[in-house]
């Protein structure tokens, strides 16, 4: 049995980083869809306006479900997903605290309510965003500089000789 030539794959030992930010990101996307698909038809805006919050909001939603499949499967795309939806939710979260601070009642919450809500939504798409680069963001074994361990120790058997075979296939005997 002979061992694998790769020792160390940042990718693939890294699957618990890959899988906390792949539970973040899917629940992000619920909240997304949930709030997209219940809580936008409700509001008081334009059907224009509506539709398109729901289509892009839906979008945004199906956006994190596909991220989660690549960031089980291991896909380097997949951490880039995530950071573009992260970065369109924190957006509209800054966008939805802030109204929320002014008084618009969104969720039919109180406004300490909904500004806690958007800020918990900042910081889980900002954790998802960091636990998903962390395994794509590495440098490759061969650049990597280590650093020596200890002093080697010369060998102590003699230059010259037979030295001991370690580890070969008996020789045969000749017929």
């Amino acid at each position: 049995m002979s061992a694998s030539p790769r020792t160390y794959d940042q990718v693939r030992f890294h699957r618990g980083t890959r899988g906390f930010a792949a539970f973040l990101t899917a629940l992000n996307g619920f909240v997304v869809l949930g709030a997209t698909l219940f809580i936008v038809p409700t509001l008081p805006l334009e059907p224009l306006i509506a539709t398109w919050a729901v289509i892009l909001g839906t979008t945004l939603g199906i956006a994190h479900l596909v991220a989660i499949v690549g960031l089980a499967r291991g896909r380097r795309w997949a951490a880039s997903l995530v950071g573009y939806v992260a970065t369109a939710g924190i957006a509209l979260s800054v966008f939805g605290a802030l109204v929320s601070a002014t008084g618009l009642s969104i969720f039919g919450a109180e406004r300490g309510t909904s500004v806690g809500f958007f800020i918990w939504m900042i910081a889980t798409w900002a954790i998802a965003a960091r636990f998903a680069f962390k395994p794509f963001s590495f440098t490759p074994q061969a650049h990597r500089v280590m650093a020596p361990v200890a002093k080697p120790i010369p060998d102590a058997r003699p230059a010259t000789g037979a030295r001991k075979r370690t580890f070969a296939r008996p020789v045969a005997a000749a017929a």
